[in-house]
């Protein structure tokens, strides 16, 4: 199937950006944070492919990798000056497998110094940087099955042999998925009394599960557990077909979890996916009606509205999902629009969208919240890139407050009603999460916008209204 063709007539636009005017509660107008810069970004991506990636490297080395992909590697807990010295050595796009595999066999050699020394933990620690520079190395590769395979099973190997001796309080398990399974983590925030509610991680194109269990620390904070969950086609389960728009029971394996771990409440089970497990969230609560809410991280929306627009590199990746050579790359990538699914979502949820995001267009998060209506609320962060990776703690942070809000506000008015109407609940839930951005100091880094208003479009079809929030600025700071 060719990448290079022209979408449809119909679904070809030239703007990637929809109408950014919004109303405050008093009908005054107002335009949403942008990036000034995103019309020439979006220009630059759409040119780079394998040939001019390799020109720079070349010229620049890998060290030229965006902030964002950065703070994703730093993230996994690998070493400033180690990922510094890997990208310094990688001069081609070829290059970037091999290195980082390089310096999975030096943690591997620190592995085998430790253990000799009798140094459990500190052997477990180089066993888990290895399995995370194996999966760094896959990261941007898109041509070699074989590599992809081996740095994924290498990687969840010795995550798993490192677990026990980094993080006791997890326990691996596998969740059943029509006829295969799928592995998964289970971290639970200690000493238990009553049953929890359950926070589902659900990873994107090339994340795992050994990725998304570093996201877990804000909702242990608050006494949610967390299931970080290898997606079908990701990860240990890179084997089993994986295309996200059929995979919407991925879930109901998850929902009978609670008859071998009583510890977990299943009326309190939630979604947060990122990315393309950002659309896979949506999915997942239009088909189960069980999940409280659902949170998505810069998540696609309706693909073949921009996909023309897009890095010829995401295109060979989101090629890679294809299942149908009868169908073109556009026709494939209409069957990830959420435009119809939307609609048959009845839970509270949150969406996360960054106005420098070049992978995902920013629109793309708006149009979702505002097709929910007033079930949608838009968290928007002005400096974000992809998937939020610069602001890890600040949206785990709010994810994990949105969660704990709409399972409060449904247990007031399940106590005081006896109903719980998902529109009231979502907007007791977006209250409270309004008050806690409301403290601190602006994480966005943003000092231009400063309130929480409305998305209001004339459009009936694109519902009511769905909520915007950002933080309040800490004037006295």
């Amino acid at each position: 199937m060719s990448s290079d063709q022209s979408p449809p007539q119909e679904r070809a636009r030239d703007e990637l950006e929809p109408e950014r005017e919004a109303r405050t509660p008093s009908d005054e107008r107002i335009a949403l944070p942008q990036w000034r810069y995103a019309p020439d970004a979006w220009r630059w991506v759409r040119r780079l492919d394998s040939r001019s990636a390799r020109r720079v490297l070349r010229i620049r080395s890998a060290r030229v990798l965006s902030a964002g992909m950065r703070a994703r590697i730093l993230a996994l807990g690998i070493p400033t000056d180690v990922l510094e010295t890997t990208l310094r050595g990688i001069r081609a796009p070829d290059q970037w497998a091999d290195k980082w595999i390089e310096t999975a066999q030096r943690y591997l050699g620190d592995y085998r110094r430790q253990a000799s020394s009798k140094n459990p933990v500190e052997a477990a620690q180089a066993r888990r940087l290895a399995a995370l520079s194996y999966h760094v190395a896959q990261l941007l590769e898109f041509d070699d099955d074989r590599t992809i395979r081996m740095c994924r099973a290498a990687a969840a190997s010795l995550f798993a042999q490192a677990q026990p001796f980094m993080y006791p309080q997890a326990r691996r398990i596998h969740v059943p998925w029509r006829a295969a399974e799928l592995p998964a983590y289970v971290l639970t925030p200690g000493p238990q009394t009553r049953p929890t509610g359950l926070v589902v991680l659900l990873n994107g194109a090339n994340t795992s599960k050994e990725e998304t269990f570093s996201w877990a620390g804000m909702f242990l904070r608050v006494g949610l557990t967390v299931l970080a969950l290898d997606g079908p086609g990701t990860g240990e389960a890179t084997s089993l077909p994986g295309r996200g728009y059929e995979d919407d029971d991925i879930l109901d394996g998850i929902f009978d979890l609670p008859r071998q771990e009583p510890m977990i409440d299943s009326a309190q089970l939630s979604v947060v996916g990122v990315s393309l497990g950002g659309n896979q969230a949506i999915r997942c609560a239009a088909y189960d009606r069980r999940i409280l809410c659902a949170v998505a991280v810069t998540p696609p929306y309706d693909p073949a509205r921009w996909l023309h627009r897009a890095s010829p590199l995401l295109l060979a990746q989101f090629d890679s999902l294809a299942d149908d050579p009868e169908l073109d790359l556009w026709e494939q990538a209409d069957r990830f629009s959420l435009h119809d699914v939307a609609r048959d979502v009845r839970c509270p949820v949150l969406i996360f969208g960054g106005a420098r995001d070049l992978v995902v267009p920013p629109s793309e998060s708006e149009l979702l919240a505002t097709r929910l209506g007033a079930l949608g609320t838009l968290a928007w962060y002005p400096s974000g890139g992809h998937c939020l990776y610069a602001e890890l703690p600040s949206w785990t942070a709010e994810a994990a407050t949105w969660v704990t809000s709409v399972a409060a506000a449904k247990g007031i008015e399940m106590q005081t009603s006896g109903m719980a109407d998902p529109v009231l609940i979502a907007a007791m839930a977006r209250e409270q999460l309004e008050e806690s951005t409301a403290l601190g100091d602006d994480p966005y880094g943003d000092e231009d916008e400063d309130a929480a208003y409305p998305i209001d479009h004339d459009d009936d079809d694109l519902g009511a209204s769905a909520r915007l929030i950002e933080r309040h600025r800490d004037d006295d700071a």
